[in-house]
């Protein structure tokens, strides 16, 4: 069962939330806190699995609760949850830790592939924002230090978005293996989530598009 907690300051949008993740078998959501500071309480008292965070609340905002969560012993997968999704924003909530990126506006069943994904590893951004995100970084490309081709091919395939099934089959391994592989990448690059890892591998020139 994956334990997701959120952050939230539209009734509207708790409700949708809920409603959302009720019919998910493997989802429990314990509790939806109305503000970022609550939110922060929350996870510090439950340890989920998943926060889902909106960005633009009063008081502590998304990436302000972003940040003191990922400065806990143990912070869960993040996922930012929002209606605007300008790309100053997602540059500041991937660099903050966020495993994912959705626009309220999405289907339904997008926000439960993201608590699992995240859950698994991975990252989730909205179809929406994708190219909006990755036109906004800006290439240096300049090689990595201290790569070898393995893991520059491991790092192209991460930033162009591919989960670690898609990947797999790629390089012909077992799933299981790429998340050992990219958990590998997130250490010795010193990234926060994937998401920031598939930013800097943008950043760097090594994805394919």
């Amino acid at each position: 069962m994956i334990r997701v907690v959120a952050a939230e300051d539209d009734p509207l949008a708790r409700r949708a939330i809920r409603s959302y993740l009720e019919p998910a078998p493997d989802i429990e959501l314990l509790d939806i806190a109305h503000d970022g500071a609550g939110g922060l309480e929350l996870v510090r008292a439950t340890n989920p699995d998943v926060l889902i965070t909106d960005l633009h609340m009063p008081g502590m905002d998304g990436i302000r609760l972003l940040e003191a969560v990922f400065a806990l012993p143990d912070p869960p997968q993040a996922l930012c949850f929002t209606a605007i999704g300008d790309e100053p924003s997602m540059r500041a909530a991937i660099a903050a830790g966020a495993s994912g990126f959705l626009l309220k506006v999405d289907p339904p069943a997008l926000l439960v592939q993201a608590i699992r994904s995240a859950h698994q590893g991975d990252a989730l951004v909205s179809p929406k924002l994708t190219a909006q995100l990755l036109r906004g970084i800006p290439v240096t490309g300049s090689r990595p230090k201290g790569f070898n081709d393995a893991e520059l091919e491991l790092l192209g395939l991460v930033g162009s978005g591919l989960d670690n099934g898609a990947i797999g089959t790629r390089l012909h391994l077992a799933p299981s293996t790429v998340k050992t592989y990219v958990s590998r990448l997130l250490q010795k690059t010193e990234s926060r989530s994937r998401a920031h890892l598939a930013a800097r591998a943008n950043e760097w020139g090594v994805v394919r598009h």
